[in-house]
């Protein structure tokens, strides 16, 4: 999804003559604007809008040309995310955990139909069990909800569980649960914030992963 919000973003700072952060901050900031939009109603999202608006990117707009600019980060991204890609080697992770008789599943703070949409378009679907988007719960991530519910489901305890993300959000969440937390250096966002975290592990992509779980 790098790629898509990279591109989601410069072609935003150009077609409203935004004033850039740097593009790596810029890519942060919105996609903080996509997560807060793709996990709430449409209700609230317009009481929030202040909240969810609230980034460097748009200082000196008035709301509603904010609204305006992220009314197209939202639809340009989705019209790049059509045909969703995963990260290099996930679907090699999967399937060799799989093989192992680990139980998988996926907590998100997007929409479960875009999980599953996703899952579908690679026919990995099967693999997973239990899947709790931002519906599922009635708190998000870094709240424990969902890890918790995933446990209580699939029967396992926070000792036998490990949690895999690419957020600050995720490794909070994996302390509240007590349950370790992986963190994949994935771009989104900087190395050093991850490991500001202290996450139990922190790999640079998924490769790294499997090398880490001895699934070579």
């Amino acid at each position: 999804m790098i790629d898509p919000l990279r591109e989601t973003v410069i072609e935003g700072i150009n077609k409203f003559s935004l004033q850039s952060n740097g593009l790596n901050e810029d890519m942060r900031e919105v996609f903080r604007v996509l997560e807060f939009a793709l996990t709430r109603s449409v209700a609230d999202q317009i009481l929030d809008s202040k909240e969810m608006l609230d980034i460097k990117l748009l200082d000196g707009f008035p709301l509603l040309k904010r609204l305006r600019i992220a009314t197209f980060f939202y639809g340009d991204f989705r019209a790049k995310t059509q045909e969703p890609k995963l990260f290099d080697g996930v679907i090699d992770l999967i399937k060799k955990l799989h093989a192992k008789s680990i139980k998988l599943a996926v907590l998100s703070n997007s929409a479960k139909k875009y999980i599953d949409s996703t899952l579908e378009a690679y026919e990995l679907r099967s693999y997973f069990n239990t899947i709790l988007g931002a519906a599922e719960v009635t708190k998000v991530k870094p709240d424990p909800e969902g890890l918790l519910k995933i446990m209580e489901i699939e029967g396992v305890k926070p000792k036998k569980t490990l949690f895999i993300g690419d957020m600050v959000s995720d490794i909070d969440a994996g302390k509240n649960a007590h349950i370790h937390t992986i963190a994949v250096a994935s771009g989104i966002l900087p190395r050093e914030k991850l490991e500001a975290a202290q996450p139990y592990a922190l790999v640079s992509n998924i490769r790294e992963l499997i090398d880490l779980f001895g699934l070579k």
